[in-house]
This record gives C-alpha cells, structure tokens and sequence, in this order.
C-alpha cells in the first residue's frame, strides 16, 4: 500500500481506482460526444465542447497514475489507507498544491491538443 509523500502520493489504492473510474467515464463522454457531433452533422465548431469531459478523463488518468489527488491536496488532505488525515506540515502542503497544478495543467493541454485535433480531422 503506498505511503503519503508531500508532492508525490496522497491516495491509496481505493481512491486510485475511483481515478480510474473517472477517467473512463470522462472518455467515454468524449468519446460519445464527438461521435455524436460527427454522425449528426452538427457544427465542425461543436467538438471543441469535447474539451471537458477530456479534461475530465485526463485529470483522472493522471491523478491515478501519478497517486496523487489534486482536489485533496487543495483541501490539505490526504487518504492512503481507511481514512482522510489533514496534512500539518505546510511546507508539505506547498508541495502538495504544486503537484495538483502540474496535474491540472498536463489534463488541460492534453484536453485541448485532442479538442483542436478532433475539431482538424472531423
């Protein structure tokens, strides 16, 4: 079971596979969404809405893989066994926030680069 370490895992395996659960849910959404803006001709500019629930999946994916949970870190928390605990060392916690910023911005870009991708090809 892995341990809490500022900046790099606050979230055992139960929280992780709730990550991965959300990543697939984010991509199917995308998934459907862009397959229903192509079979219905709907406006080339549409798939570009894709852009969130690809966010979605990626913030998932990436806080599974990484086993690190951005919203937690933003709460100062941490679960990586039966239990939230707060984390008390701010300096722990600073990294924490740096962590779930680099996650955001890794979901954001790749969110983006497959929205302006579908919205090319499509």
């Amino acid at each position: 079971m892995p341990e809490y370490q500022p900046g790099v895992c606050n979230i055992g395996s139960d929280e992780i596979r709730q990550r991965y659960a959300l990543a697939f849910m984010g991509f199917m959404i995308s998934a459907a969404l862009i397959s229903s803006i192509i079979l219905y001709h709907l406006p080339r500019l549409s798939l570009l809405i894709s852009f969130i629930p690809l966010v979605l999946g990626f913030e998932g994916l990436y806080q599974a893989r990484f086993k690190f949970c951005a919203g937690f870190a933003a709460k100062g928390i941490y679960d990586v066994g039966d239990s939230k605990k707060k984390v008390m060392d701010p300096k722990d916690h600073l990294k924490d926030m740096k962590k779930a910023r680099q996650i955001h911005i890794y979901s954001i870009v790749c969110g983006i680069a497959i929205a302006v991708a579908a919205y090319l090809i499509g």
